[in-house]
């Protein structure tokens, strides 16, 4: 060192005899006490350094990394590679929104490899190109897990599938068998159109069905149901085919959890949404971002207990990269509630592990982690599975298999024993999780579930998924402030009334805190800008006919808003009707803001048609209100090229289709085919939305 050096040293030692002579002997005595405490500061607890486990590195070449990145990124697109690779027997590709149908398919690898030992790889369909299921073996069979939403959309996963299959490509799949089942909602217009497109295109190119489409129905909530009967003659099919024989189903964890082993607090992920390795934003999506809730407000309130309406508002000042355009749905990450966290934990034994950090890897080279890789058990079974959700009759029966004890074995396999046995349960009661295993320690009081692998709840509990919420404020309005309207709404048990099942979201977000509350609750969210298809008209002066109901109101607010601003500068604006439906005044939403707006700057402009269900003798619902305005509709639907929108239940919209429908027919003598043509292109042409749900 330069101040080491022979011209360097006398300086430094005259520095040190002067020192010496200013200490005292206290001083000398108290100095090894402060150069202890020093070091045992800086090695974190200890005199003697430890080892840092993550020592080795230092010494790695950083290119290493670079060059597996560029491996990964390089990973072939094409189907048949993987399905070589790995010899698979079953190829399953999946498109999902929500997860549910991904979750599918890796149980039906899961199942079909513990039961028949049969090799299954799961396949994202953005993950390969369409066109290389030609080259797929013909000893493999395909399958195909797709879930349809909206108006019939495909996931954003299978988009390009979709629209693969729908050019009509000039390959052949005569030799390819498919099997084949679809995630919807019978109360859609296009109940599992995408299953059903994507199916009969592959017919037409010459694969061949190996058992009939399934279709689960969100409508009467039987899709777990119907997904475990397709399974069952899928798996049964192949058994018969192949002359399989099914193995004892002892548990194969997918996943190793190692506790004990020292973690950096830069490493835990305690919060922080979970995403896959290699996830990418979409054109249409933001980075998730922690935002600060700034107010939570009471709009409404039910004599059901614990129903009410509520406003969050959220705060973007921190991140001017997020933006939001009006009508934008709102991604919102969840927490399970406390109660149900603390109940898992305690069955489990887990109160001295809860805040340990934790390792976990998956054991199987076909599924990917769906949790974080280091965390703890606490923020595991808050943030980052569902266990505050109902337990499925299959998660039931996986429970039985693992049980402590013979009765508790027999107990819980006659509640799953099947769909009927099952429902009749459902009616007088509700499981999540530690609900599930504390029924079975009423079983046999003996027994303990201290002894049930982590690896087991992991994978047999869904990971968290986020909520949508149509956004409520206008970004001219309001561009840095973001409101989210949200129905708090507990369902009940038609057997027992006074037992009600909070909705994970909602419950959590009627409980976080705003900047006026003193309670000492979470009040920062973790949430996500997802771009809608529910837009304005490119010019203001386009009327806009709209139908809510309940908290479908919200998008139409944040229209209304942005209408009432581009009037109040002078600009020209189109005729705005609004249709609301909701049981009385005291939950018609935005009310007061909405009237004052019709007699200020939308004065003439817009024009509010309420249908109370509840406040007299005779219930009015949204659609009646629209039969009685239906000349004026139908006059700015089809003589002034009108936007329509309708945003509610499922239920409702489908209503007021068909008053639409019936009035076409009526007045302008329209045949069936002349309204879906007529409703086909409004909605090519950017007039005709829908946001329905339920």
């Amino acid at each position: 060192m330069a101040f080491l050096n022979n011209n360097g040293t006398q300086p430094l030692l005259h520095a040190l005899e002067s020192l010496r002579g200013k200490l005292s002997h206290d001083d000398f005595l108290l100095l090894p006490l402060v150069i202890l405490g020093s070091v045992y500061i800086f090695n974190c607890g200890s005199i003697i350094p430890k080892k840092d486990p993550y020592d080795y590195m230092w010494f790695e070449r950083p290119q290493a990394d670079a060059a597996a990145c560029v491996q990964s990124e390089k990973r072939s697109r094409k189907a048949a590679d993987i399905v070589r690779q790995r010899d698979a027997d079953l190829i399953i590709f999946w498109g999902s929104q929500s997860g549910t149908a991904e979750g599918y398919a890796h149980r039906l690898a899961r199942e079909s490899h513990q039961r028949y030992k049969l090799v299954a790889v799961v396949a994202d369909l953005a993950d390969y190109d369409a066109e290389t299921i030609a080259a797929i073996p013909s000893a493999t069979l395909a399958i195909f897990i797709m879930s349809t939403y909206g108006e019939g959309d495909p996931s954003d996963n299978a988009q390009d599938f979709i629209s693969w299959t729908r050019s009509n490509p000039d390959v052949n799949l005569s030799h390819l068998k498919i099997a084949a089942f679809g995630c919807g909602n019978s109360n859609y217009r296009y109940f599992n159109k995408t299953i059903e497109e994507a199916v009969n295109s592959l017919l037409k190119l010459g694969a061949i069905p190996f058992t009939p489409t399934g279709k689960g129905d969100e409508a009467t909530r039987t899709t777990e149901e119907d997904f475990v009967e397709w399974k069952e003659r899928l798996l049964s099919t192949l058994c018969l085919e192949h002359e399989l024989t099914e193995a004892e189903t002892a548990y194969e964890p997918e996943v190793e959890v190692i506790k004990g082993e020292y973690v950096p607090q830069r490493d835990l992920q305690l919060g922080t949404p979970f995403q896959k390795a290699g996830t990418k934003l979409s054109a249409t999506t933001t980075a998730i971002v922690p935002v600060p809730v700034t107010q939570r407000t009471c709009l409404s309130r039910y004599s059901a207990p614990g129903r009410s309406v509520i406003e969050v508002k959220i705060d973007l000042t921190a991140h001017p990269h997020i933006k939001y355009k009006t009508g934008d749905h709102i991604a919102v990450w969840p927490e399970n509630a406390a109660q149900e966290v603390e109940s898992l934990i305690a069955i489990l034994g887990l109160q001295d592990e809860r805040s340990k950090p934790i390792r976990i890897s998956s054991v199987s080279a076909n599924k990917e982690l769906e949790v974080p890789a280091s965390t703890t058990i606490e923020a595991l079974f808050c943030h980052y599975l569902e266990i505050s959700g109902p337990v499925s009759r299959e998660t039931i029966l996986a429970v039985a298999r693992v049980a402590p004890s013979a009765a508790i074995r027999d107990g819980l396999s006659a509640i799953g024993k099947d769909r009927e046995t099952y429902a009749l349960f459902l009616e007088s009661d509700y499981f999540t999780f530690s609900r599930l295993l504390a029924l079975g320690c009423g079983m046999d009081s003996s027994a303990s579930w201290h002894e049930l692998p982590l690896s087991f709840v992991i994978d047999n509990i869904p990971r968290m998924q986020p909520r949508l919420y149509s956004i409520s404020s206008s970004r001219i309005v309001s561009p840095r402030q973001v409101s989210l309207t949200v129905s708090v709404k507990p369902s009940l048990i038609s057997g027992r009334p006074d037992i009600s099942i909070p909705g994970i979201t909602s419950s959590f977000l009627a409980n976080t805190r705003d900047s006026d509350d003193t309670v000492a609750r979470r009040s920062n969210l973790y949430v996500q800008i997802r771009e809608s298809t529910f837009k304005l008209p490119a010019t203001d002066n386009t009327p806009l006919v709209m139908v809510a109901a309940g908290t479908g109101i919200a998008p139409f607010r944040a229209f209304i808003q942005e209408k009432a601003r581009i009037a109040s500068i002078g600009k020209q604006v189109g005729k705005l009707i609004l249709f609301f439906g909701c049981q009385a005044d005291s939950d018609y939403l935005y009310a007061d803001e909405l009237r004052e707006l019709s007699t200020s700057s939308l004065a003439g402009k817009l024009k509010l048609v309420v249908a109370f269900s509840r406040a007299g003798a005779q219930k009015v619902y949204v659609q009646d209100r629209v039969r009685q305005e239906q000349q004026e509709v139908l006059q700015l639907l089809c003589e002034q090229d009108a936007a329509f929108y309708i945003c509610g239940a499922s239920t409702m919209a489908k209503e007021v289709g068909n008053t639409l429908s019936q009035a076409l027919q009526e007045t302008r003598n329209w045949s069936e085919a002349q309204i879906m043509e007529w409703r086909d292109s409004a909605k090519k042409s950017k007039r005709w939305f829908e946001d329905v749900w339920g």
